[in-house]
């Protein structure tokens, strides 16, 4: 003859809380801080603020693309190449969408020609402009080629300018 199995119901008769912990937590919403969004600008502010940070005030953590430092990029430029992710024609390297990469920052040296068809900053376009390369990128906001040799001619003038006084004085 088989054990008859008690029901968990069964066992608990008797004791006061039925197995929910303390009184407090079968009272309501009470247990739960309340339905729904209630308490979103008081107690459950990080949980909406992670789910909808717009609503909430929070930044929003965006990520576009990866950088690259112009420095990383000159000295792996070849391993680019065998990849198939920068094409080689001639001395030249174009670096563009399939790459993989969406902005070049400024920081390295480049000692290679450089065709730039992504986003980059001034100081990185200065670099390669400075060692023979182009910048083809068209994009709303983005300076042109002549627009930043004009700034950095402007730019050495002053300098110049400023040395000569030093001098005088």
């Amino acid at each position: 003859m088989t054990d008859r199995k008690r029901r968990k119901k069964n066992k608990l008769r008797g004791q006061r809380t039925m197995g929910a912990g303390n009184t407090k937590n079968r009272r309501g919403a009470g247990g739960r801080g309340g339905r729904g969004k209630a308490g979103t600008n008081k107690h459950r502010f990080h949980t909406a603020g992670r789910l909808k940070p717009t609503l909430y005030r929070q930044k929003i953590m965006s990520v576009k693309g990866k950088a690259i430092k112009i420095g990383d990029l000159n000295l792996r430029l070849d391993d680019f190449v065998a990849k198939g992710l920068v094409k080689k024609e001639g001395e030249k390297y174009i670096v563009d969408k399939t790459s993989g990469f969406a902005k070049v920052l400024s920081q390295g040296e480049v000692n290679h020609k450089i065709i730039l068809k992504i986003n980059a900053s001034v100081g990185a376009v200065k670099k390669i402009l400075a060692a023979g390369g182009k910048f083809d990128y068209a994009k709303k906001g983005a300076k042109v080629e002549e627009d930043i040799k004009f700034s950095g001619d402007e730019a050495d003038e002053d300098l110049e300018f400023e040395s000569e006084e030093g001098e005088k004085a």
